[in-house]
């Protein structure tokens, strides 16, 4: 191997090591927790070494979020999987088939903060502040991600469209599918919010008002209903679905947090690496791209 091959390979594990360790501030601390000189002193190197690296707290912060957008591109890819396995093996037409993916999307989406907590929670703190803690010319970096993440739900609600399985006026302001993805996203975000306002203890609540799960069945239920959906076709979509999660065919395992064992000054820290990814866990961290939009579904 020569020189330069080694050096580069060295820049790219130093990378990772730096991720990780701003990954592991931020769960332990806070985004406020996470500087420079904080993620310097768990790795065991100067403050300027960082700045080679990540020129801002800002880039730094937007390395974090490509990283935890990417950890959740693969975990719906490995959902969608799922799910069209399932139905493939289940007698039933197109429209009602279309009408179970989008209420497995709404089950899956919030079910991400149990299944991926880090790069849930991260995503959420980042959302909250991201007007203070993000230059523009960084958020513009990691926005096709974000649009890519948001693409899969129009890819199932134009598929719903196409199948006759819910309506569309695209001569309406507002009834183009983008604008029905982000309202239908933003509606389950807010089953998430109340969720974190009750602390997930709705024992002395309405369970009908508060519970997130009742309440991500009944938004899903509405917002397709509003959009032409078969109220039959609706319910029998949710019975698959309850099916689905019956069989553990519904929602993906964890991706795991695999150990990248760094020693630096006598540290070691851990770091995220997906299975699938293959190679040598140092040099491969970045490696892996975000999901495509243009997944055929099955007809």
């Amino acid at each position: 191997m020569t020189g330069t091959g080694k050096r580069e390979r060295n820049r790219i594990a130093r990378h990772s090591q730096l991720i990780a360790a701003a990954g592991s501030i931020v769960a332990e601390s806070g985004l406020n927790g996470l500087t420079m000189g904080e993620v310097a002193n768990r790795v065991g190197c100067a403050v300027g070494t960082i700045y080679t690296y990540f020129p801002s707290k800002s880039a730094l912060l937007t390395a974090l979020q490509s990283d935890a957008i990417r950890v959740l591109a693969d975990s719906y890819e490995q959902a969608a999987e799922k799910w069209d396995d399932a139905l493939q093996d289940l007698d039933m037409d197109e429209p009602t088939a279309a009408l179970a993916r989008m209420v497995a999307l709404g089950r899956l989406f919030v079910s991400w903060q149990q299944i991926q907590p880090l790069e849930f929670d991260f995503l959420q703190m980042l959302a909250m502040a991201r007007d203070h803690l993000l230059e523009p010319k960084d958020a513009a970096t990691v926005l096709p991600q974000v649009l890519t993440l948001f693409a899969e739900g129009r890819v199932l609600h134009d598929h719903a469209v196409e199948v006759g399985a819910i309506d569309q006026d695209l001569d309406r302001p507002g009834d183009d599918g983008t604008s029905r993805t982000v309202r239908w996203i933003a509606s389950l975000e807010g089953a998430i919010l109340v969720d974190h306002i009750t602390g997930g203890d709705t024992a002395d609540l309405d369970p009908e008002a508060f519970d997130r799960d009742l309440m991500t069945r009944a938004l899903t239920r509405d917002i397709l209903i509003a959009w032409g959906a078969s109220p039959d076709a609706l319910a029998e979509a949710f019975d698959i679905t309850e099916r689905m999660a019956e069989d553990g065919n519904l929602l993906p395992e964890t991706i795991p947090e695999v150990p990248l064992t760094f020693l630096t000054s006598g540290r070691s820290i851990v770091g995220r690496w997906t299975p699938d990814q293959g190679g040598n866990t140092e040099c491969d961290h970045d490696s892996h791209g975000a999901r495509s939009p243009d997944r055929d579904l099955p007809r």
